[in-house]
């Protein structure tokens, strides 16, 4: 059987872990098979980490992602190599992703904690069969508070059960997991799809968060708003360069 650690931020966004930093973290000091790089609405650390990895002869993969912010809450996105359109709906957001090949799951669902999706939009985008699986075991204080309706969630809809850290920082790396058969990303992918995996771990202590949690929490609060808005600023005049050429 594998582990995955499936949510993982970088210095990309609100994390305090550069991605080759992350990479070798977890190859020399924990038993992961498989992570997901997935920084708010940004996959430039997720390819890098990739890359590192393969480079490096490294006996874990790399699987690139991205946690998009929709209107409805955040999403995770796995195995996508450029970055859905941020601060749309739910639905049309995932229906990108798909279309480029990607899995979308629900991290940290139904908590006021941070910007999650609803039950009331999660259950329109499962009834589209848009969301492969559930984030039912997070470690961070998100994950606490969401955990026991995820799991019933997932449990009434036949979704995939998910472990991710949800880490910022090297002292949450792995503490959450999802285990699945076989080692490879490509083993992580079919048991996600065919909802075989399991969640496990722990939730993340004060004294683990507590040490870096200043730092952290003035990039969430400070500098990732700040790259949002001059990201939607850039991309909505590209938007309209577009349809002004057509």
């Amino acid at each position: 059987m594998g582990l995955a650690d499936l949510h993982l931020h970088t210095l990309a966004s609100d994390g305090l872990i550069g991605p080759e930093a992350l990479v070798d973290y977890v190859e020399a000091h924990t038993q992961l098979d498989v992570i997901a790089v997935t920084d708010h609405d940004e996959t430039s650390a997720a390819l890098f980490a990739r890359e590192h990895a393969r480079a490096s002869g490294f006996r874990v993969e790399v699987v690139p992602g991205v946690e998009v912010t929709t209107r409805d809450g955040h999403l995770l996105c796995l195995w996508l190599d450029e970055r859905p359109p941020a601060l749309q709906s739910l639905e049309p957001t995932a229906e990108w992703v798909l279309s480029h090949g990607g899995l979308c799951v629900a991290p940290h669902p139904f908590t006021r904690w941070t910007h999650s999706l609803s039950e009331r939009a999660l259950l329109a985008a499962v009834d589209s069969n848009l969301v492969a699986g559930i984030e039912v075991m997070n470690a961070s204080l998100a994950g606490r508070a969401s955990r026991p309706r995820a799991l019933a969630f997932a449990e009434a809809h036949g979704l995939a059960h998910l472990g991710g850290s949800d880490a910022h920082m090297v002292s949450m790396v792995g503490l959450a997991q999802t285990r699945f058969a076989g080692r490879t990303a490509a083993d992580l992918r079919l048991a996600i799809e065919t909802a075989t995996t399991e969640a496990r771990g722990r939730f993340a202590t004060p004294r683990e968060m507590a040490s870096e949690a200043i730092p952290q929490l003035a990039r969430s609060m400070l500098h990732l708003p700040l790259r949002r808005v001059v990201r939607y600023a850039r991309d909505r005049r590209a938007s309209l360069a577009r349809a002004n050429s057509r």
